[in-house]
């Protein structure tokens, strides 16, 4: 079989949001320096407007779940969106793909290779939709440069017949007309190029539990009351041992094995998932923190050295949350919620890495951001005080989210994270698109102004705070 190198990039470009959502007519354009986006929004009521179905708060945030995720593919699933009126309004996107590393057999003109676009089932709108990038795809293989697709869609809500589908234009070709579950998975599920089968197995396990965690729907609220969801996740990996002669009745050998082998395979990518947040973890926080995950043993009189996966309890997993240097131990529900936060942050883009999911959400950081700006200004303060020589130590304050967007970039996720506007101690100069939530006195109904804006120097709004309290 020949190997596969090539790599497909996506990048988002622009979105528009009509008549839908709180917005009367919004165009924004996505910077192409990353594929991580800030939504900074502010809310002037409470809840926002914001029901348990949705994890987003921002119209961006909901225009695109709208367009990138299953989670209201269907017309019974829109009824309970929040701010959309079914009868008006649509989202349009656009973005590009861009395959890189073309493998060499792509690179001759004359080889009638198929690729991961060609061997999935498909209806006939999805193949006439293949055949076009197929055709441009060689094109670009004949002169040697890299495939890329200019891709654009429209979902519209004011024709209740079509609200399960969308159009879709691949560079000038024509509109055409899809179900939103096709056109879904012609863009949006990853090509599995492995054929190893556990790993397939433990990626739909983990994207399965990715959307649970992220979901505040009731019929989840079970897997929540401890506010641990880290030994929920081990607990589905955690099978009992087979009994050999109670399986030989009904299977054979071989699939006896592969069970087993399954099995095996399932504990040993659970401890590795555990290790990819310890890591991830300890960079957003700088290594100030770390996370243990305390995973007994059922022989503990075993040598270390005898130690196998079998050994391994799941269902007794406990999370530990420690500050280097230091022998304190908090154990998960009962850490300051701003490290319970980043530590959910970690789980998330570790599972999102695991499961090869094309694009991730990050939201529900509001406590993450008033601990950061409470740390700042008692920094600004404390360093104008008493740290004015320059010699003189200095408070500091951690930029976490910053940390955030720079671990998203390296595991090469597609990211949008939903920050309070504030204090973001980003870079200055750094593009953000500001959501600010408007109310009208009369209807008492809910608007959104949306726009384009850079970062500015986090000073800025300190001095002031500080002018008015008349510091010199």
């Amino acid at each position: 079989m020949m190997e596969e190198t090539s790599k497909t990039l996506m990048h988002f470009t622009k979105l528009t949001i009509e008549d839908c959502l709180g917005c009367r007519h919004v165009t924004i354009t996505f910077p192409q320096v990353d594929n991580v986006h800030l939504l900074l929004f502010k809310l002037t009521k409470t809840n926002g407007g914001v029901t348990s179905t949705s994890q987003t708060v921002t119209p961006v945030g909901q225009a695109l779940k709208l367009l990138c995720t299953m989670e209201f593919a269907t017309a019974e699933s829109l009824k309970h969106f929040p701010l959309l009126q079914i009868g008006r309004g649509g989202v349009r996107m656009s973005f590009k793909l861009v395959r890189l590393n073309i493998t060499d057999a792509d690179r001759n003109p004359d080889a009638d290779s198929e690729s991961d676009l060609d061997m999935e089932p498909c209806t006939s709108r999805q193949a006439q939709v293949r055949q076009q990038l197929r055709a441009e795809r060689r094109q670009a293989q004949r002169s040697g440069r890299d495939i890329r697709y200019d891709v654009t869609v429209i979902r519209r809500f004011d024709d209740v017949n079509t609200l399960d589908r969308v159009v879709i234009k691949v560079d000038s070709g024509n509109w055409q007309e899809f179900p939103f579950a096709d056109y879904h998975d012609l863009f949006f599920v990853q090509p599995q190029h492995k054929t190893d089968l556990f790993d397939t197995v433990n990626r739909n396990c983990v994207n399965n539990w990715l959307n649970i965690i992220q979901s505040d729907a009731v019929c989840y609220s079970k897997l929540k009351h401890d506010g641990n969801p880290f030994e929920a996740f081990a607990k589905l990996f955690d099978h009992p041992d087979y009994e050999e002669q109670e399986l030989l009745d009904k299977l054979t050998t071989s699939c006896l094995a592969t069970n087993e082998a399954l099995r095996l395979s399932e504990r040993r990518f659970v401890l590795h998932i555990f290790e990819e947040v310890r890591q991830i973890f300890e960079y957003i926080t700088v290594n100030e923190y770390t996370v243990w995950f305390f995973v007994p043993r059922l022989n503990r009189f075993t040598a270390l050295t005898q130690l196998n996966l079998d050994d391994f309890d799941l269902q007794n997993v406990r999370t530990s949350i420690k500050l280097s240097g230091d022998k304190s131990t908090y154990f998960f529900h009962r850490a300051d919620h701003n490290i319970m936060d980043i530590l959910l942050v970690s789980f998330q883009l570790a599972l999102a890495k695991a499961s090869n999911q094309t694009v991730l959400f990050l939201g529900h950081l509001d406590k993450l951001a008033e601990y950061v700006t409470i740390q700042y200004v008692k920094a600004f303060f404390m360093n104008n005080l008493y740290a004015k020589d320059p010699s003189s130590p200095r408070w500091i304050c951690k930029r976490y989210l910053n940390r955030i967007i720079e671990v998203s970039k390296s595991l090469d996720l597609i990211v949008f994270i939903e920050y309070p506007s504030g204090l973001t101690l980003l870079p200055e100069n750094r593009q953000v698109i500001r959501c600010i939530q408007q109310t009208s006195g009369d209807s008492d109904s809910i608007t959104w102004k949306v726009f384009e804006d850079i970062t500015k120097k986090a000073d800025s709004g300190v001095e002031h705070l500080k002018n008015l309290m008349k510091m010199n």
